[in-house]
């Protein structure tokens, strides 16, 4: 009876684990793909902001030195640019990360990022 049983089960889940493995890297993949660009994508966002800041707290940067300290930590590789309009310093942000998964046609579900960060001017209110 124990013969018969072992003799059936020999070499019965090669199929299902390598189906089960190759969905497991595919897994893999996608979800390291996923935190690069919620990574990236917080990393270049939060430098806008603060490009954006630096030049509303009028503390003696122009937009043009905050973007170049923007592009020392992030590079040429991201369209980035800080206007003041009125009483606002806008910061806009064009760019498309890196993907481990190759694309298959030209529309992407992630890793695209066009923002425009508003930050209001700070102005010292006189005393008195």
């Amino acid at each position: 009876m124990w013969r018969n049983l072992a003799s059936n089960e020999r070499g019965a889940g090669l199929l299902s684990m390598s189906f089960g493995l190759l969905f497991f890297i595919i897994l893999l993949i996608f979800s390291i793909q996923v935190t690069y660009n919620l990574y990236t994508t917080s990393v270049v966002t939060g430098l806008a902001i603060d490009a954006a800041r630096d030049v509303a707290a009028q503390n003696g940067i122009s937009p043009g030195q905050a973007e170049a300290n923007f592009r020392e930590f992030v590079g040429t590789d991201v369209d980035f640019d800080i206007v003041i309009t009125g009483d606002t310093v806008e910061a806009t942000v064009n760019w498309e990360t890196a993907s481990l998964i190759p694309a298959v046609s030209d529309s992407r579900a992630f890793g695209v990022l066009d923002r425009t960060f508003a930050v209001r001017i700070e102005r010292q209110q006189p005393a008195g």
